[in-house]
């Protein structure tokens, strides 16, 4: 387990509720205010990254789903699936996938990598530098290695953190608003 992940378990539910209502990215109701969890949070996250995101035509032709990947998370991916039910992205229906960490990536635009150790990590960032993939980790220096988003907890809070050139790499488009929320990064070997 990661240290991030063990972090996140901990925050009180009061702290993940006002992150997320903070971002705006879900309606806090009475009875929804006592069930925010760790996963919700995340789900929520990723849905908002792919909102605010834009991939390149010939990655999302029309009429084509948007596929939302998560491995090694099934809490993760089924709050995910609740958070996207029947939501649509400029045309496109939100689908979500769980899948293996040693299953191709091609047909995710979006690609959560939860609980990795550093070697698969630089393995899966290996693999994608360049396709056209949001992806989304919570291993300590996701980003900083080359992928696109990272989570990590500040204080009570979970953030997260954008690799502007690996989004560049992906051929993404991020929405300014998606960024002035993210802790902007740089690739290791960019750092003086």
């Amino acid at each position: 387990m990661t240290r991030c992940n063990s972090r996140l378990r901990a925050l009180p539910s009061s702290v993940v509720l006002i992150a997320v209502a903070a971002l705006g990215l879900l309606r806090p109701s009475p009875a929804g205010a006592q069930s925010a969890t760790v996963a919700a949070l995340k789900a929520a996250f990723l849905y908002n990254f792919a909102r605010f995101a834009e991939w390149p035509p010939e990655a999302v032709r029309a009429g084509q789903k948007l596929v939302l990947c998560v491995a090694n998370d099934p809490r993760v991916a089924g709050a995910l699936k609740n958070t996207v039910n029947g939501r649509v992205i400029d045309g496109h229906e939100l689908t979500v996938t769980s899948i293996a960490l040693n299953d191709p990536l091609e047909s995710c635009h979006l690609a959560y990598l939860a609980g990795i150790d550093r070697n698969e990590m630089r393995r899966l960032i290996a693999s994608l530098r360049g396709a056209p993939i949001l992806s989304v980790g919570d291993a300590d220096n996701f980003a900083e290695s080359g992928g696109v988003a990272q989570f990590f907890v500040e204080g009570d809070r979970m953030r997260f953190a954008i690799n502007l050139k690996s989004a560049d790499r992906a051929r993404l488009r991020l929405s300014s608003k998606l960024l002035a929320l993210a802790r902007i990064t740089k690739d290791n070997h960019d750092r003086h």
